[in-house]
């Protein structure tokens, strides 16, 4: 039972990251329709940041709190300057997210070199529970996570910023004419779906290496969470991100590790055979006009 959850644990923290991402790509689908491929990339870029100001002598969570504003800056620039171009044809923002993520890796590849990141543990203590070790960075992850996913819903939920993105999700054009700025709002959002993903690179870096290519890796999954949820639903993409760390965590400890992907992505298939609109159900992804 320990080895069980000992295995839940650490897959949790995994988790935590996967959501942050999820979140980020299920609003910005959501109010825009904008699928950005490149979204794994801003995770990376969040993590090479944090990692170049720790080893710059900067503590870990002013790194943290730099690399969440550089990123939220790329992903306001790249909204304004290339998505807005493409909102009436999503096919083309795909495309083009696809080609920024190419890019984005080349640029970290010329920067920092195509060898991976890592840096010491931030915290560098472990907390024992009922004999099981609990890693204290973990655990600081997963409480961040959780505060980001309480302000993502209540803000959207309860505040009047929350509301009005809810009535631009339903119906752009009425929005608009109810004198609620929907182009305002998609880049917005876009900019706090950055920062999220900036957030997540740099509490990965705190646990595993970064390389320029771990963007690649991690939209797959972050893609697989909303999917799982329900595209365009918070709690959808909290939701599917605790059912893959739950598969994680049992392929780690009572499967084959190395086909932990392949699991989720079996899990993926299959709950959408059965709802392709996922678990939660979710939305078309309107257009801005």
């Amino acid at each position: 039972m320990e080895i069980f959850i000992q295995q839940l644990v650490n897959s949790l923290s995994v988790a935590s990251v996967t959501i942050l991402i999820g979140i980020g790509i299920t609003l910005i689908f959501g109010l825009a329709g904008i699928v950005n491929f490149a979204h794994g990339e801003f995770l990376m870029v969040g993590g090479m940041i944090t990692w170049f100001l720790v080893t710059s002598g900067l503590n870990f969570f002013a790194a943290l709190l730099g690399a969440m504003i550089l990123v939220g800056a790329l992903g306001f620039i790249a909204e304004r300057g290339l998505f807005r171009f493409t909102l009436e044809r999503p096919m083309n923002g795909f495309i083009m997210s696809i080609g920024m993520s190419v890019i984005l890796q080349h640029v970290v590849i010329r920067i920092f070199n195509e060898v991976q990141k890592t840096i010491p543990d931030p915290i560098g203590k472990v907390w024992v529970i009922g004999g099981v070790d609990i890693i204290a960075m973990r655990g600081v992850v997963v409480a961040l996570t959780a505060v980001v996913v309480a302000i993502t819903y209540f803000g959207i939920s309860r505040s009047r910023y929350g509301m009005a993105l809810r009535a631009s999700i339903a119906d752009q054009d009425t929005a608009a004419l109810m004198g609620i700025p929907v182009r305002r709002y998609v880049t917005g959002v876009f900019v706090y779906g950055s920062v999220l993903a900036g957030l997540g690179g740099a509490l990965m870096i705190a646990l595993f290496p970064i390389t320029p290519f771990t963007g690649s890796v991690v939209i797959i999954r972050g893609f697989a969470v909303s999917l799982i949820g329900g595209l365009g639903n918070v709690g959808g993409a909290v939701g599917g991100g605790l059912l893959l760390g739950l598969v994680d965590g049992l392929s780690a400890g009572y499967g084959f590790p190395e086909w932990t992907d392949a699991y989720s992505l079996v899990v993926m298939i299959a709950i959408l055979i059965v709802r392709p609109q996922g678990l939660f159900g979710g939305t078309l992804g309107p257009r801005s006009t």
